[in-house]
């Protein structure tokens, strides 16, 4: 046994064993990180073939340990029948045994150098620098020590020159390297889909406007839909769009979105469509049946009003108010009217309270004097002054900043009554809630809570 075989055994032996001590000290740990898509071929190999792997190696022990066991009777295997002079099967054992370790632990090193050739953004898939000594950690001394085993059993040059020279004279080497120049031809070509490609920003994406996303058919699209929700940064259109077709094939999968596909993928389209109509059709019925409720339960005043104004509307927060001051914005309004919970003044600022979730069928009534009071069918009634400074009393959702309601301060600024009626919604039927707001000339700043919410 030559020096240099000697060296070459020692140093698989060396790289063994240290795996087999990295993997001794290693304690009970995790690590976790978020991927994106990019492809990034030697990873998936990694990810996809792990469970194979790990379960073959389960059933060979000379395999385990950093490679130590397979390691040592490789070198005994050649020592020993290199001495009986069988040369040639020491070789074939310990050949063997090294390509056992590298099917077994070299895929991972092996796809992650593919992969940083193809492009460097792929570290971040393994992890970052963290994730690839977590994955690659344990595999990278078995894959070297198997290295240096077929380096150690390496055919003197001699040899392999006489070999060579026999080879390349035959008949079936011409042959073969025709069909392999053509092989390679086309082996080239599928490479050249792994160079980096073009990427679209979503600053060049044209404005889509109002049309829905079913009509937004075509590779563009899908490219433009995609990049304005600030994912897939790294990924070229040619990959992000195979990403996308290969969404289509697997849909309706329960994990697939149809409209994030919908531009490329007829069938998710018509499904976008379908539900956007059924959930259209929905909400128009909802709508119907709401305005019905409207008219059909209308106020029928005891006495006949200045004017009467309805309108069916919403609100954001539960809350409709009247503005005449720039100091409202900042008055504690809300916390006095949360103590009756339905309806607070101060003067120039006005405050109802309501049901944030539900429809409002709204009745506001204006009257020359004090109308009677009506609690029958109402489930809360509450009365306030208010006074007026500028004569401007217009209700409206805040946070909408507007009202259909005509301007209930019909004799100017000065002071007013404001009695409030609540009817409660049906929540099991989803039905609106219903408020009478009547409001008359009168003095005092007296609160009077003529039913109380049961």
């Amino acid at each position: 046994m030559s020096w240099r075989s000697r060296s070459w055994w020692a140093g698989a032996l060396l790289a063994s064993s240290a795996g087999m001590i990295y993997n001794f000290t290693l304690t009970a740990r995790g690590f976790a990180f978020f991927g994106f898509y990019m492809f990034c071929p030697g990873k998936d190999a990694y990810f996809e073939s792990a469970w194979l792997l790990g379960l073959v190696t389960d059933w060979m022990p000379l395999v385990w340990y950093g490679g130590v066991p397979a390691v040592v009777v490789a070198f005994l295997a050649h020592w020993i029948l290199t001495r009986l002079g069988r040369p040639l099967i020491g070789r074939v054992c310990s050949r063997v045994l090294a390509a056992s370790l590298l099917v077994l632990y070299g895929i991972g090193p092996l796809g992650f150098i593919v992969d940083m050739a193809i492009d460097r953004g792929c570290l971040e898939t393994w992890g970052g620098p963290d994730g690839v000594v977590f994955f690659l950690g344990p595999v990278v001394a078995p894959f070297v020590a198997a290295l240096c085993v077929l380096a150690a059993v390496r055919t003197p040059k001699h040899r392999v020159r006489r070999f060579l020279i026999r080879v390349l004279r035959s008949r079936g080497f011409r042959r073969g390297l025709a069909a392999a120049a053509a092989l390679g031809v086309l082996a080239i070509l599928p490479a050249g889909d792994l160079m980096a490609g073009v990427i679209t920003p979503a600053s060049r994406c044209p404005s889509e406007g109002g049309s829905p996303i079913w009509d937004r058919a075509g590779s563009r699209a899908f490219l433009c839909g995609v990049r304005s929700t600030g994912g897939f940064a790294d990924i070229s259109d040619r990959d992000l769009l195979a990403y996308g077709r290969a969404m289509c094939e697997a849909y309706p999968r329960r994990d697939i979105s149809p409209h994030e596909i919908a531009p490329i993928c007829p069938r998710a389209a018509v499904d976008v469509k379908a539900r956007y109509e059924a959930e259209e059709a929905e909400y128009e019925a909802q709508e119907a049946a709401n305005q019905k409720v409207c008219d059909t339960s209308r106020h029928r005043p005891l006495v006949r009003p200045v004017r009467v104004a309805r309108e069916r509307t919403w609100t954001d927060y539960g809350v409709l108010e009247s503005f005449e001051s720039e100091d409202a914005i900042d008055d504690p309004l809300l916390s006095v009217a949360q103590r009756n919970g339905l309806v607070a003044s101060l003067p120039g600022h006005l405050m109802i309270l309501s049901h944030s979730d539900f429809d409002i069928c709204l009745t506001a009534e204006t009257y020359r004097k004090r109308p009677p009071v009506e609690v029958k069918g109402w489930d809360h009634v509450v009365e306030v002054g208010y006074e007026s400074p500028t004569g401007q009393i217009e209700l409206m959702d805040p946070m909408a900043g507007e009202s259909d309601l005509p301007n209930l301060a019909f004799r100017g600024k000065g002071h007013y009554r404001v009695r409030v009626h609540y009817r409660l919604p049906d929540s099991k039927g989803w039905t609106p809630q219903h408020l009478l707001v009547m409001v008359y000339p009168g003095k005092g700043d007296q609160v009077v809570e003529h039913r109380r919410r049961p």
